[in-house]
């Protein structure tokens, strides 16, 4: 227990928790509730049986009972959560402070836990590499970081024990090696994890094994065997894909800005590879070509020099992060290899340097360049230094302004705030669930980042509108810098349709002119549909397949995706706005007087609203 919680255990074992929830006074409890502490008066917790069952089917980490009841108020508490099998917590601690206070320490406690298990990996990985000391090395390093008894045991005898005396404690295990789970003499917990048909690993712990120190433990017996194997090769397949978890995970790091601990990860595998200050991150489309072999001529030819992942979220993407180191040139190498593979449609997109702790940025940087390079002749586009975009030609008081108040309830949460626009700036992009695996993340938990986002400042995150309107705004916080002045008078129409977003907009729209379809037409109605090609048909008045078709035509002049923005039957039910967005933005400065505009959310602090479609926009009337 934590003394400044004041909490005492009531029923129950230990459990993982990420965060306290405050169960709110009207009855009921919705969203994802899974490794959350439930915090609650005996005042909020009327049908408690029924309420408990409801904790423990979704998974709660348990119940905490502020302000201090008394034992004939929690009885009925009690015997709902024994029935229900789930942890019941008492606290001396008003559920004020636990709203304003405690609530935030449970998360920074996680936080705090998770960094030390990053750092655990990373110390661990660093005996990755082969050596006479190598058993040794890693039970020593279980011994202290779980303050365990360690042997490493083979057909011939201990080959290591941390504390020396473990062989000694252990003695009755060693003798049982096949039995996974076992209780010692002494009654210390111990597991034996197999390291081959001869070999095993004993890891004893006072208390059970956390989650996190179970992973510890599994990642400690993957490098011992691969350290005892006899003579290994990198080529290896085990080996091999041991180093692509690796990188995967370096990768993942990097992409939340986690550089310090990622050059810790890769300092067992390549030494030095991360010790830089900016890189650049390309992304390779495999399309036709079979990716494996596509990966191996990556390696081939940049050899150690970069960190080549398989992209985890689109199965023909390979992502490498290139470190700037000024000895080699890997720009050209990659084009040269996009230009062997050539004959099945590979592309490339690069993205100009950033910060280490930037990676994330510089992927979206380059998942855009790769995007254009689809339409490009050559099928490259590598950016070398950053591309002015929409944010950047925006006024940057006004729209700083704008964005301060759409985003103000996520703002000004404490510390916070900015992580998880982050976040949801990333899963806005690229969809929920391929921006949970690029950064390793779980599904649920970004959505639920995403949702108390747009929950917080009230719009609808299935309406594609809003989300073009929500990643706007995150855009701008993240490029202009805080206004000095509140402009009041700021607002998404008067920034949309300044004379700088007008000329730039006639610009990006100025390739569809010459098309004798009239697609800016058949746009504007797809936008103004909410993206529906069988509204916008029914506006037009033509074929649904002659919307598609023309939206497809559109594609190449403008050198973005569209249509794959839209998801087909059985996917996600979001878009992908890196197309869609600067479409929009272009069709709403250049709406001409009388015309409909799409319909963006507008804030009226402190509720955000929608703002109201323009008559005329049911029928289609002024669509032209």
């Amino acid at each position: 227990m934590i003394p400044e919680f004041g909490t005492a255990a009531e029923f129950g074992a230990d459990r993982e928790v990420h965060r306290a929830l405050i169960l709110p006074d009207e009855p009921g409890i919705g969203g994802d509730i899974e490794k959350a502490l439930i915090v609650a008066t005996v005042a909020r917790l009327r049908a408690a049986d029924r309420l408990v069952q409801t904790l423990s089917v979704g998974r709660a980490a348990g119940l905490l009972v502020a302000d201090a009841p008394d034992t004939a108020s929690l009885a009925a508490i009690r015997e709902a959560a024994v029935r229900h099998h789930l942890p019941l917590l008492t606290s001396t601690r008003s559920l004020a402070v636990w709203e304003s206070e405690l609530a935030r320490t449970v998360v920074d406690l996680c936080v705090a836990s998770a960094r030390r298990h990053s750092a655990r990996l990373g110390a661990l990985l660093e005996h990755l590499r082969p050596s006479s000391d190598t058993a040794s090395d890693i039970s020593g390093l279980l011994a202290r970081e779980l303050d365990a008894d360690v042997v490493v045991r083979s057909a011939d005898g201990i080959l290591a024990a941390a504390p020396p005396a473990a062989q000694l404690s252990l003695a009755s295990v060693t003798h049982q090696p096949d039995v996974p789970h076992q209780t010692t003499p002494g009654g210390m917990f111990a597991r034996t994890v197999p390291l081959s048909p001869d070999e095993t690993l004993i890891v004893a712990t006072k208390e059970p094994q956390s989650r996190a120190d179970r992973a510890v433990v599994t990642h400690a017996a993957t490098a011992l065997a691969f350290a005892l194997a006899p003579r290994p090769h990198p080529a290896d397949a085990p080996f091999a894909a041991a180093v692509r978890g690796i990188r995967l995970s370096a990768f993942q790091l990097l992409m939340t800005g986690h550089a310090i601990h990622a050059q810790r990860v890769m300092a067992g595998v390549t030494p030095g590879l991360l010790d830089t200050e900016t890189a650049r991150v390309f992304i390779v489309d495999c399309a036709r070509a079979d990716r494996d072999t596509v990966m191996a001529e990556v390696e081939r030819r940049l050899d150690s020099r970069t960190l080549p992942v398989r992209c985890p979220a689109f199965h023909e993407h390979i992502i490498i992060v290139v470190p700037r180191h000024h000895e080699h040139d890997a720009e050209r190498e990659l084009c040269r290899l996009r230009e062997a593979f050539a004959s099945a449609d590979v592309s490339l997109g690069g993205s100009p340097p950033h910060p280490l702790e930037g990676v994330g940025d510089a992927y979206a940087e380059a998942a855009d360049a790769l995007t254009r390079a689809a339409h490009h002749p050559e099928r490259t586009v590598v950016a070398s230094s950053r591309t002015p975009g929409l944010v950047d030609i925006l006024p940057a008081a006004p729209a700083r302004a704008w964005a301060d108040r759409f985003l103000h309830p996520i703002l000004s949460m404490p510390r916070e705030g900015r992580q998880i626009l982050e976040a949801t700036a990333m899963a806005l992009e690229f969809r929920t669930s391929a921006a949970a695996r690029v950064i390793g993340v779980h599904r649920n938990t970004v959505a639920r980042r995403v949702n108390q986002v747009c929950g917080g400042v009230g719009i609808n995150p299935e309406r594609t509108l809003d989300r073009i309107a929500l990643s706007l705004a995150i855009q701008i916080v993240h490029t202009h810098h805080a206004s000095s002045t509140d402009d009041a008078d700021a607002s998404l129409h008067n920034l949309l349709t300044h004379t700088r977003v007008r000329a730039w907009a006639e610009t990006a729209l100025r390739p569809l002119a010459d098309d004798r379809r009239d697609l800016v037409r058949t746009l504007r109605a797809w936008v103004l549909s909410e993206f529906s090609a069988d509204t916008a048909a029914a506006r037009l008045g033509i074929a649904t397949k002659t919307v598609r078709s023309h939206i497809r035509a559109a594609e190449p002049l403008l050198r973005k995706d569209l249509i794959t923005g839209i998801p087909q039957d059985g996917e996600d039910t979001e878009q992908r706005l890196s197309g869609i967005r600067p479409l929009t933005v272009a069709l709403y400065a250049t709406t001409p007087p009388g015309g409909v505009h799409p319909a963006f959310p507008t804030v009226t602090w402190p509720r955000t609203t929608r703002q109201p479609v323009p008559r005329g926009a049911e029928t289609g009337t002024d669509l032209r």
